[in-house]
């Protein structure tokens, strides 16, 4: 398990402008010391003494509220960042600034936020607009990076400013990018803790657990008593070594006894509990995180990720779209929205959300993947390619995305491509994903021309992996009779049906060309009707089948020239179905506004040819709203459609029974079934028949 954090809460102990006042530079570092040595009372004294010289200022009441913190006292320095930032004259702005910085380590981020923008009005200097900045990564990652990218133009060499813009660039999801700059902000400052610590969290974000352990232990070192760098440490040894789960959870639990108040870092301790499988521990943790924070977004989508792992969809969904409601510029939440919509196969919904969802969070792999697929399955097929491209660019070595990129390249007509790509994918020692082969089994047989052989053979690896991969099977059975095995090619066809009914219209259509090419004419007749009766007949193939009935009659021979036709036939035929392979898994959609969009989308790819698969749908899909839609795609088909009047005549025809005393669910049912109906009706005059 991959942690994910965003160092926007690393303790101000870790770093905070220096000020002028060398008396109480003096006093503040005698403190330290004290302090060090375990003489914390004398400690507070010494500090007292010299804040009370300086009438309270400001300054002072900021160091007064990191000594507090150093002992662990937050109630106290929290008194003290608030008297320091009710205070007037010199450091005034940075007071504010300190006091918003602990508000966002200790309560609501929205708390915070009012403080760091007063901060900004009475002075934006590097370390007020970086704090703002810090504070916005939680609430609006676009306004963050703006508000950091202005701390670094009023101060380039401000090692404050650059953390503040790597914790806007890494709550955008550019890693890389805010790895530069904390790193940039840390040759400023070697002593700045928390940008060690952060390019600690920029490591473990790109798996590089044994560099992140070496940035944590580093950042601990400068700051012992820090609680975030401890928790950041427990991190980082978890993402270094899964077997090191004792230790990691030892580091966090004392950074959260250090500072109980931090939702990020009880968000650290709930994922390391989730990666042992102690769910009902990583509850609380995330519970607590709420408690300080109840608009935390990363503990409200981890909520939403628990209760969609329990079985709940629907409710994870709901609890979803009340999240971007609140929270309409988090970007983790309109993924999160993206993501669920996608798995209740509602893909137009889902366009919105992951649009704003790659806007958000421009550096996630796993946004631009799924704006793929709500692409891809919204009949956008070219606008797919872009996000699919930059989900590799951005994870190049997660075969899942490589694996979809390719499928997609080669549905784009661009097969080279695709067969290349996924050529990355299988080339990996150790792949054993049948993903990968099924795809370039797909690839090598619709590429122009086809590399039967190949194919074949990436098919039978994937069946290898998987024997129960059906989708393999069908795909071996149109390598096979490409090949004019045709034997070879019922068999898997025959496989591809008993191990996945739904694919049996297709699987009956391919055996049927089979039989054809087998010269069994009689038996390939009968399997074309079952195909047709189960919405996948073919035209063309009963053209042929005709032609040769007739030839026979005739007490002619079927020579070579009617197969050669055949063969030319069923190479449309096959071309048509790649083109409808990008809305089969949409007409089988279990959401019924994907499939009657799909219905209106394979009436436009496939014309004619289209007639069997809406006919199918006319008479079979339980929603009338669906069989609505068919009808009105039949209707556009124009005299392509004649076929299927009849059907539509007797139902168009047919009379509702109307209760007139039914409730509102048995009225809304009627309604619909009129309306389907009436489509049925108007579809026959369109069509002329």
């Amino acid at each position: 398990m991959k942690i994910m954090l965003s160092a926007v809460a690393v303790s101000a102990a870790l770093a905070a402008p220096a000020f002028a006042d060398v008396k109480l530079d003096e006093a503040y570092a005698k403190a330290l010391d004290q302090n060090t040595k375990g003489r914390a009372e004398d400690a507070v004294k010494t500090l007292q003494k010299a804040v009370g010289q300086c009438g309270n200022c400001p300054e002072g009441n900021v160091m007064m509220g990191r000594l507090h913190e150093q002992q662990g006292n937050l109630d106290a320095a929290g008194a003290a960042y608030n008297a320091a930032a009710s205070g007037a004259g010199a450091g005034k702005a940075d007071a504010l600034a300190a006091l918003a910085d602990y508000e966002l380590r200790t309560t609501a981020a929205r708390a915070a936020l009012a403080h760091a923008e007063q901060a900004v009005a009475a002075e934006a200097n590097p370390n007020t607009l970086s704090t703002l900045a810090r504070v916005l990564a939680r609430i609006d990652t676009t306004k963050a990076l703006a508000s950091a990218d202005q701390a670094v133009a009023a101060g380039a060499t401000s090692a404050a400013a650059h953390h503040g813009r790597g914790v806007a660039l890494l709550a955008l999801g550019k890693s890389e990018e805010a790895l530069a700059e904390f790193r940039k902000a840390s040759e400023l400052d070697p002593k700045h803790a928390r940008a060690v610590a952060s390019t600690a969290v920029a490591l473990i974000g790109q798996s590089k657990g044994a560099e992140a352990v070496a940035a944590a232990r580093k950042a601990v070192e400068l700051a012992p008593n820090s609680a975030e760098a401890h928790a950041i440490l427990g991190a980082a040894i978890l993402a270094s070594d899964k077997k090191l789960w004792g230790e990691a959870i030892a580091e966090a639990q004392d950074g959260a006894f250090k500072n109980p108040k931090n939702p990020e870092i009880q968000m650290i301790v709930a994922k390391i509990f989730e990666a042992d499988g102690r769910y009902d521990q990583a509850k609380q943790a995330y519970a607590k995180a709420l408690e300080t924070d109840p608009g935390f977004a990363p503990a409200l989508n981890a909520g939403l990720e628990a209760k969609f792992r329990s079985g709940d969809l629907n409710g994870a969904l709901d609890d979803a779209k009340k999240l971007v409601a609140q929270n309409p510029n988090n970007g983790a939440a309109q993924l999160k929205l993206g993501e669920f919509l996608l798995r209740k196969d509602n893909y137009v919904e889902a366009v919105p959300a992951l649009e704003k969802a790659v806007t958000l969070l421009p550096g996630s792999a796993e946004a631009q993947y799924y704006m793929g697929r709500a692409y891809q399955f919204t009949g956008k097929t070219k606008e797919a390619l872009e996000p699919y491209h930059r989900a590799v660019e951005l994870a190049p070595n997660n075969p899942d995305f490589r694996t979809t990129y390719g499928l997609l390249l080669g549905v784009n007509g661009q097969y080279e491509a695709g067969i290349a790509e996924l050529k990355k994918v299988t080339s990996v020692p150790g792949y054993k994903d049948t993903a990968g082969y099924t795809n370039l089994g797909w690839l090598y047989r619709n590429v122009d021309p086809p590399k039967t052989a190949e194919s074949i053979a990436a098919y039978k690896k994937a069946i290898e992996l998987d024997p129960k991969n059906a989708q393999a099977a069908l795909g071996l059975g149109w390598a096979a009779s490409y090949g004019k095995s045709y034997d070879e090619a019922i068999a898997a066809f025959q496989k591809a049906i008993a191990t996945d009914k739904s694919l049996s219209p297709q699987a009956l259509k391919g055996m049927a060309w089979a039989q054809f090419f087998k010269k069994d004419f009689t038996q390939s007749r009968a399997t074309l009707k079952q195909a047709d009766a189960a919405g996948a007949g073919d035209d063309r193939l009963e053209q042929q089948l005709d032609r040769v009935e007739a030839i026979l009659k005739g007490g002619g021979p079927v020579d070579e020239q009617a197969i050669a036709d055949a063969q030319k036939a069923q190479a449309q035929a096959i071309a048509l179905q790649n083109k409808l392979d990008a809305v089969q898994d949409q007409l089988k959609s279990s959401n019924a506004g994907t499939r009657a969009r799909a219905a209106q989308e394979v009436a436009r790819i496939a014309g004619g040819d289209a007639v069997p698969i809406l006919h199918w749908m006319l008479v079979n899909d339980k929603d009338y709203g669906v069989r609505g839609s068919v009808a009105n795609a039949l209707g556009s088909l124009g005299g392509a459609a004649r076929k299927v009047c009849p059907t539509l005549k007797a139902i168009g025809n047919e009379p509702v029974t109307q209760d007139p005393f039914g409730n509102k669910e048995t009225i809304d049912r009627e309604q619909r079934e009129l309306a389907f109906k009436k489509a049925c009706r108007d579809a026959v005059a369109k069509i002329g028949c």
